[in-house]
């Protein structure tokens, strides 16, 4: 393999700029001069013969074939540095870890309603979100880099350095105001694209795009409001005559507070999957495990859709 092959002192800071997403932090980390890193990046692709990187802007990008590089080599990389039994033992009732957490914006609002439940149990612990577009290659690329310690989306992940699993899947609903002069206790399909639409930017959506979860065609929505939340697109429907698609779990969390009508959806639709990924390197790290679980138990309960 890679590591056994070249200098382990390439791989490694070569690693750390995968890591760190740049020369100047990975030199902050190995307490090296950014010339020494960089010479050490030389070298390496010196030896491999394919370039590494590229520049983008102020700093530098990491190739297609550098991205499958440390796909390959990080797991080894992680085991040289952790032999076996070396692992920390994690306790969350002690530990005052940090952990982030990715995924598209939807998933936040999902993770802060039973941050209460956590914090009584984990009481050290601190977490962080980024929200980020749910599409096939951003897990990739935020677990690989360390931007993220487990990436939640709804679409399935192909690659050697991602470990993923199924947790559940969430069911579409329709929410407007609960005032809205057009809309009663049930809605037609006819009726809901006549209607204005406050909607998901299609980039963001990942599975969650309403039309690759029907089979039959759809027309298509009026969208006169776009959003990358879909909480900032159910406040919109909340506060006009806009209508909106959700799931039925963030409905539920929200419709009392933004006093939204949630009904099903007047066509059949398949449930939104939802993918818990994480990278291979750290599937022995107890702390993730734990954090897994959590996340995995919070995805089994499915609420039911909407009453028609």
């Amino acid at each position: 393999m890679a590591a056994r092959t070249h200098d382990l002192n390439l791989l490694t800071v070569f690693d750390a700029v995968m890591q760190q997403g740049g020369v100047a932090k990975a030199a902050e980390k190995l307490d090296l001069t950014p010339a020494t890193v960089s010479l050490a990046l030389s070298r390496l692709r010196d030896a491999l013969g394919k370039p590494l990187f590229v520049r983008k802007g102020r700093g530098i990008a990491p190739t297609l074939y550098a991205r499958q590089l440390h796909g390959s080599i990080s797991e080894e990389l992680h085991r040289i540095a952790n032999p076996l039994g070396a692992e920390e033992d994690f306790d969350p009732a002690s530990s005052k870890r940090q952990f982030v957490l990715a995924g598209q914006s939807y998933f936040d609002q999902i993770f802060l309603a039973h941050g209460s439940a956590w914090r009584r149990q984990a009481p050290g612990l601190r977490f962080a979100f980024r929200a980020a577009e749910d599409n096939f290659h951003q897990p990739i690329d935020m677990l690989s880099e360390r931007q993220a310690d487990i990436y939640l989306g709804s679409l399935p992940i192909n690659h050697p350095s991602i470990r993923q699993q199924r947790v559940g899947q969430e069911t579409l609903v329709a929410v407007c105001a609960r005032g809205h002069p057009r809309i009663g206790d049930s809605l037609s399909q006819d009726q809901f694209f006549a209607e204005s639409h406050a909607t998901l930017n299609e980039g963001r959506c990942g599975s969650l795009y309403l039309y690759q979860l029907c089979d039959a065609p759809l027309p298509n929505r009026d969208a006169r409001y776009r959003s990358d939340s879909l909480l900032h697109a159910m406040a919109a429907a909340a506060r006009s005559e806009l209508l909106c698609v959700s799931t039925a779990r963030l409905a539920g969390l929200w419709q009392d507070a933004l006093a939204l009508r949630v009904l099903p959806l007047p066509f059949p639709l398949r449930p939104a999957p939802v993918y818990l990924s994480i990278h291979a390197s750290q599937a022995g790290d107890r702390g993730i495990q734990w954090l897994a679980g959590q996340l995995s138990r919070i995805f089994l309960d499915q609420p039911a859709a909407a009453a028609p």
